[in-house]
């Protein structure tokens, strides 16, 4: 019997061993999200050992899982994040977690300007900031902010940053990880007024899914609302503008929109323009907001207007571009220019010419972060990685859209 009770106890003893040595669960989670994510990542990235030198990568993905026992969680999220985007490549990208890893962020919404980068949304506690330029968030310029923000961020250019910054600059963890969150939780932004006074608020974060109304400055100033921020959330809409004889189309997404096919939407427009032949000497196309989708979406509208050669000559086409043109809608503009001699007006896209693309989901299996790796690579120009330029470049100051004021469409409406 003492024999057989010396033998229970030293099993006990040995399992209780094991049970001790073994990670807690949620770093051996982290542990097999890393080691899927180190075996399958590089087989299905294009170019991948070409993107992401292989002493690097290892390195990388050796020292992130040493780190998983003293890591916050969001501290894993962003050493992936910044371990994916180093490779540049605007397709290719760690998307923001969600669920329990959720981010939390300030209530408000960013938007750079060619003079610097102002407030345009912001939930009922903060309204006096709407409209209002940022001078500092927490001690750093927007500028020095934003090159802060970069290394975890996919861009291949500083029109595609400056749209990703604007949602970055605001992640409470991002901030807290470059020093700028206060021991209670805030960060303070110094924001200056037209004036040239200077009022500074502290912002507390809210959880990424909290849907607390923010109050755009657009209702709050009342600032005049113009043909692009007319339903700004739908796939796509057209107009007749008034007094111009100028067909505007506001093309969002290249998708179809469930209320309404494309095809359906450019036949519709189309028949509207032929009833009335004079009544249109000029066609707007505006892409600023396009960052992409299906590239064979505009199709029938392209059929269209290459029917009609009164709207593609050259002069009576327009498309309008900005950083917030990436992917398709890229080659929407593309396609626009070389094919129906449009004239493109507006800033640099967020996109090279030359760039990965057709993108892929892999989702870890733990964590349930979602990595987008690219299976293509185009080449739209010979030698390199070649950037697009506007026909006619126009940028768009803070004062501009206080005023209401739209110089990209300006342009587009009064060029001969």
């Amino acid at each position: 019997m003492n024999v057989m009770r010396a033998r229970v106890l030293a099993t006990l003893l040995i399992s209780a061993a094991v049970v001790a040595q073994a990670p807690p669960p949620r770093d051996r989670a982290w542990r097999e999200d890393l080691a899927f994510f180190a075996r399958e990542f590089p087989a299905r990235q294009l170019d991948f050992a070409k993107l992401y030198p292989k002493d690097r990568f290892d390195s990388e993905i050796d020292a992130i899982t040493r780190a998983i026992p003293t890591a916050t969680d969001a501290e894993i999220v962003l050493s992936l994040m910044r371990l994916v985007a180093s490779a540049h490549v605007g397709h290719t990208n760690l998307r923001w977690p969600e669920g329990s890893l959720a981010f939390h962020r300030l209530p408000l919404g960013l938007q750079w300007y060619s003079d610097g980068l102002a407030i345009t949304a912001a939930t009922e506690p903060y309204r006096e900031a709407l409209g209002l330029r940022v001078s500092s968030i927490g001690t750093m310029t927007p500028e020095q902010l934003e090159a802060a923000v970069a290394p975890y961020l996919a861009y291949e250019d500083d029109g595609w940053l400056h749209q990703l910054s604007q949602s970055a600059m605001l992640m409470e963890e991002i901030l807290r990880a470059l020093g700028q969150v206060e021991t209670d939780g805030r960060v303070a932004i110094t924001l200056a007024r037209p004036d040239g006074t200077t009022t500074t608020l502290r912002v507390a974060a809210v959880p990424w899914a909290d849907r607390s109304r923010l109050v755009t400055a657009v209702e709050a100033l009342g600032i005049p609302v113009g043909p692009a921020r007319i339903e700004p959330l739908r796939y796509y809409r057209y107009e007749i503008l008034a007094g111009t004889k100028t067909l505007y189309i506001r093309y969002n997404r290249c998708a179809d929109d469930p209320r309404q096919p494309f095809a359906d939407f450019a036949k519709e427009l189309l028949a509207k323009v032929d009833a009335n032949p004079s009544g249109v000497e000029r066609v707007v196309i505006d892409l600023r907001a396009n960052g992409g989708g299906n590239s064979q979406v505009i199709e029938p509208l392209l059929t269209g207007l290459h029917a009609r050669k009164s709207l593609s000559a050259k002069g009576r086409l327009y498309a309008l571009v900005g950083p917030g043109t990436f992917s398709s809608g890229l080659l929407a503009v593309i396609k626009l220019r070389h094919d129906l001699n449009a004239v493109v007006v507006g800033e640099p896209p967020g996109e090279r010419l030359n760039s990965y693309g057709e993108v892929r989901p892999l989702t870890l299996p733990n964590s349930h972060l979602n990595v987008q790796y690219s299976t293509k690579y185009f080449t739209l120009v010979k030698g390199g990685a070649a950037y697009f330029e506007p026909d006619m470049v126009v940028r768009t100051s803070i004062a501009d859209w206080r005023a209401g004021n739209d110089p990209v469409l300006g342009a587009a409406l009064t060029h001969r």
